[in-house]
Formats: C-alpha cells, structure tokens, sequence
C-alpha cells in the first residue's frame, strides 16, 4: 500500500466521521470539524502537542448509571475548543448535577479548566467522580506519560488524587468542589515523545 494511498484512507476516514456527526443533527460549528481543517499531505508520526489532534469532551458522573449521552468534539487550534456557551450544555447523566459555563482550552501540552463566565457561584456533587474526561478521538497524539497540575495557573482547591489518566484519556474529578468566576485549573500534560516521559515511567 502506497503512502498516498494511506493519506487518501485518512481523509476519507474524517469525511465518513463528518457524514456521520451531520446525519446525527449535530452542530458541525461546535464540532469545529472541516475536511479543509485536515491536512494529509504531510506525513508524520505521532502528535507531540495537542495542536492538530481531535479531542472529545465528556461530562461524566458515577452517582448514576446512565451512559453519557452528550459531548463536544473539536479539532485542537488557535481557537478556545469548548467555549463556555457549549459547555453548559453537557449536564450531567444524573438530575441533581450542576450545568457549569465552563471554558476548556486546549493547547500545546495543556489543559485549561476555566470558570471565568459562571454566572453564579456553585458546587458540584459528591460521587466517586462528578466531572469531565477529554479522549484523543482518533489516537494521533504520542501515548500520555503523565499529568501534573500547574500550581501556579490553578485557584480551585483540588488535590492531585482528582486527575486521573491513561494513555488517551484525562480525567478531571471535581466532586464535592466548590466553584465560582474565580477559579480556574491548570494541567501539563506529559508525552512519550517528552525527555520527562522516561522519568515518569521509571518512577
């Protein structure tokens, strides 16, 4: 199989997934997804930054048994990938959770978790996880090694025990948080393609 062959398999693998989103009534403008935005024509490896991946976004809460049955998805780049105005959207599977207008940007190797546009103060229940996991759709990043929270860029009183991940996916659990416009929670995300990875993983 020719590499031209392969780049044209891709392309008609994110044309099949846009007919897909379409059919299913979705906001092709929250999605943020366009055949133009994708770019086969060079041939790389693994992603070693966020910028160019697929990410979906999830709200998730283990305090009932209902599936998810909404989430975003949005091609990382220079814009805010879920604005505040689509984020509220994502309730929670259970009645009693919070819809928080919340900005979650993606760039670089960070995570930003931002409560600037909530119009009232809140808190969000108390479960074993009440909060929200952001997958790499189709897997181009290179494997997460590790995720820290920036201390410096964080105001929301959380603990290190509430971000979980694994080689696709990172967790956020904010159960029991108390929230207001203030706060905000900041995440450096560790690759296998990052000198720091090796040390993770012996660790």
């Amino acid at each position: 199989m020719t590499i031209a062959t392969v780049k044209h398999m891709v392309g008609a693998v994110v044309a099949a997934v846009l007919v897909v989103f379409i059919a299913a009534k979705c906001d092709v403008d929250t999605f943020r997804l366009r055949t133009s935005d994708w770019d086969d024509s060079v041939d790389q490896g693994a992603l070693s930054e966020f910028n160019g991946a697929i990410m979906k976004l999830e709200r998730v809460s283990s305090r009932c048994d209902e599936d998810v049955e909404e989430t975003l998805i949005a091609q990382v780049g220079l814009q805010m990938e879920f604005p505040a105005e689509s984020v509220v959207n994502l309730h929670s599977p259970c009645a009693a959770g919070p819809a928080v207008e919340l900005d979650v940007d993606v760039e670089g190797q960070s995570i930003v978790y931002d409560f600037c546009n909530v119009t009232e103060a809140g808190r969000f229940p108390n479960a074993e996880f009440e909060g929200f996991v952001i997958t790499d759709v189709f897997h181009i990043l290179a494997p997460i090694r590790g995720v820290t929270i920036d201390w410096d860029e964080t105001t929301l009183d959380m603990s290190e025990e509430a971000i979980s991940f694994d080689e696709h996916t990172v967790r956020v659990n904010l159960a029991g948080l108390e929230y207001d416009e203030t706060c905000r929670v900041q995440l450096t995300v560790v690759l296998e393609t990052d000198p720091e990875a090796t040390k993770l993983v012996q660790d």
